[in-house]
Parts: C-alpha cells; structure tokens; sequence
C-alpha cells in the first residue's frame, strides 16, 4: 500500500466516523471553557514546587466569570467555568452529602452556581470515583469522593444546578479490591440521568487508552490520556500523538478529550507573575490548532483574568473557534504524512470535513528543524481539484492551488488552512 492510498483510507475513515453517544441532552458540541485547575498553581510541572496546587476560592471563580464576561471569551461561546480537585470539604454533613470547603466558599455552591446563571454562564465541578480525591490541596485531610454516595452526589450537584461533571479515577481500591470503571461510570451516569437535570458528564481516566466502546455510551467526553501539562516535550506532543487516530470515537454528544488547554502557561509558585509559560508561543498555537481540529473541549486552565498577547491571539481567534464548532461536528485526525525527515513522520496531514463541503487541514511539524510540508490533495480526497486556500490563523486568503499545497513550517509548529473546492 502507497503512503497515499494509505492516508486517503484514513481520510474516508475520518469523513465515515459516527459514534454512540449517550441521550443525555448535552454536548452535542464540544464544551468551550475554563477550569480552576492550572490558573493559581504551576500544577505541578516539572521543576516547580505546585505548592499551590488545587486551591481555588469563591472570589476566584467570581472574578474569573467577570473576566469571561468582559475579554471577549463568553460572546464566542465560553460558558463553563469549572472548578477541579479543589472545592470540597474535608468531610461529608451529618446525613451523608456532599459540601463544599466553608472557607473557601463560605456563601456555598448553590449560591455561586445560582451567581454565574444570572450572568449566562454554565457551572462544573469534580469528584472522584473512588473513597477520596486525588488531591487535599494542601489542607491536612482528604477530601471524600462519591464512591458509596453516586446517587446521593448526583441528587445534590443537581440540586445545586450544576451543568458538568468530571468523575477522576483515584483512591479507587477498595476493600483490597479495585473497583470495575465501567460499573462504576454506567452507574453514576445513570444517577444523573435519573436527577431529570441536564449534566455533562466527563470521565476521567480509570480505563485503557484508547477508552473502550462502553465510554461513548454513559458520557458526553471521555479522557483519551493521563493529565496534560504545559510541557512541550514530555506532555504536549505526547498528548497530539494519542490523539492522531481516535477520531472515529467522537461525535455530537461525546467527545475525545485530550485534557485541559495550557494557553499563555500555568500559574507560578511565588505570585510574581500571572503566567509561568513552559511552551513557546509557537507551540500553544498549535496545541490549540489540533484540540480544535480535533473536535476536543476547549477547556483552558490558565489565568484568563489576565489575557497575555499570546492568549488573546489563540482564544479569540473566531475562525479556529469556527472550525472546532462547525455545524458538521466531525471530529478530525491525521490522515497521513509529508516525508520531510527520511522516514520520521515528522510532517503531519491533519483533516477534517466541515459544513458546506469544505475541510480544515493542519500541517503539524513535529520534528525539531524547519520543514517544508506538501498537502498532496490526494490525501484529502481531492485528487486533481484546485482549491481555494485560507490560512485560518492569519485570517487571510491564500489564493487557489491545483493537486498540492506546500507551506514552511517551523519546528513544532503549524499552519491551520481551510480548503474550498473550486467550481
């Protein structure tokens, strides 16, 4: 089999893709977002302290939805603020349920979820599978999980008129036995189906990769790898890797979810600044550029309170929020490679239908020099046509090409392009 015959079966497999997704009401586009996670610690990346790591607060998360409200996030379809490992208390009420850490929501859950509603914007928390949480966040106990308690949590995030859930997958032995991910996640699905609320729910972790079928049955996003964190090397490109071929599994109602977007960079240790960037600029806007083409959550978990250059560029940008939104909802993937770096795979063809009959197409080096790309148009299915080309990023016409298009593209970087077949 040719290398282009080999890339148009990926391409026919992509643009054929359909998937089960469980009748929930919810998600039938990827959820656009923001996460507590990353904003006020350096999450623990390699070489830092992550002293602050999960700590999040009401003043927080209130001033955030004012800075999602004010920058321009919530008019392009930002609605979720979620909160992560961070929230809850260090024991249950008398009666068995769920609360919230007093100090650092003193008004409650209810009354912030009630709060961030009035201003139009959506409400989304975390709990674990298992006995406790993965994280104190620095408090001296741990935090209980929902596990004994899955109907019981779903009854209160409902009535708390929470939008979303992340379920994790930590302190899940128990009894020296590990508990059955699929019993555990069918379950708590159920439990919030049965609330009559409409929840996103998001798993995470506590299957093999890539997620087993029964994921798209019982959630409307599944984690498709471990946690992202803003490191090129050792987390990024890993992470864009795992995401190459799984596009098949998504689809309105379910998502493949690669984890939270690091745009701009973590927080830091010592507050001197808002942004610890551990990426280049370079590799942010392609870290957006395949969660986007991806049809991933763009969930980001960095400071949006203050927007850098950088972030503004990436998170307003309309036309890659376009392509991650398109009405079409099929999720894209790599569909084949440029041979740039004698036989490597360095130079990657990324593709996605969109609405009308056009794609989206990412050239993604992953190598560690400058490189030339070819699209063979044949890799798209588009063998002998000529196209008119966009550079999505640019917002700039690029003029039409016939049979190929090739495009220098820097060391881990990308070029985001929408092709429209000529008459």
């Amino acid at each position: 089999m040719t290398a282009t015959t080999h890339s148009l079966l990926l391409f026919i497999s992509i643009m054929l893709a359909t998937t089960l997704a469980v009748d929930n009401g919810v998600g039938l586009y990827p959820p656009l977002g923001w996460n507590t996670w990353c904003t006020e610690a350096s999450c623990r990346q390699h070489g830092t302290s992550g002293k602050l790591h999960d700590v999040c607060n009401e003043t927080e998360i209130k001033n955030v939805a004012e800075a999602m409200l004010s920058n321009g996030m919530s008019q392009l379809g930002y609605r979720y603020i979620n909160l992560d490992d961070c929230w809850g208390a260090t024991e249950r009420a008398e009666d068995g349920s769920i609360q919230a850490d007093k100090n650092r929501f003193p008004s409650g859950i209810k009354s912030l979820t009630d709060w961030l509603h009035s201003k139009g914007l959506m409400f989304g928390l975390y709990t674990s599978a298992g006995l406790s949480t993965c994280s104190s966040g620095g408090r001296p106990k741990s935090i209980p999980g929902s596990y004994g308690h899955y109907e019981q949590d779903a009854k209160t995030f409902a009535s708390w008129g929470v939008d979303y859930v992340k379920i994790d997958w930590c302190n899940t032995k128990v009894n020296g036995k590990e508990l059955d991910p699929e019993a555990v996640h069918t379950e708590f699905s159920r439990a919030l189906n049965a609330t009559g609320r409409h929840i996103f729910l998001n798993l995470c972790r506590g299957y093999s990769y890539p997620p087993p079928p029964y994921t798209a049955k019982v959630a409307n996003s599944w984690r498709v790898n471990g946690d992202h964190h803003d490191t090129w090397k050792d987390s990024t490109a890993h992470v864009i890797e795992i995401m190459a071929p799984v596009a098949n599994y998504a689809g309105p109602g379910g998502w493949n979810d690669p984890d939270f977007l690091m745009t701009g960079g973590a927080g830091c240790d010592d507050f001197s600044v808002s942004h610890c960037p551990g990426q280049t600029d370079t590799e942010y806007k392609t870290e957006f550029s395949i969660w986007a083409i991806s049809a991933a959550p763009l969930l980001v978990s960095t400071d949006i309170r203050n927007m850098t250059d950088i972030m503004k560029e990436i998170l307003l940008n309309t036309e890659v929020l376009a392509v991650n939104q398109d009405k079409l909802r099929k999720a894209g993937g790599r569909v084949g490679f440029h041979d740039c770096s004698e036989g490597k795979e360095d130079c990657q063809i990324w593709a996605r239908p969109l609405e009308g009959g056009a794609q989206a197409v990412v050239l993604y080096n992953a190598g560690e020099k400058d490189h030339d790309i070819v699209l063979d148009f044949k890799q798209i299915g588009w063998e002998g046509k000529t196209l008119m080309i966009r550079d999505i990023w640019a917002r700039k016409d690029l003029g039409s090409f016939k049979n190929e298009y090739k495009s220098c593209v820097v060391s881990h970087g990308s070029a985001m392009l929408k092709l429209t077949m000529m008459a």
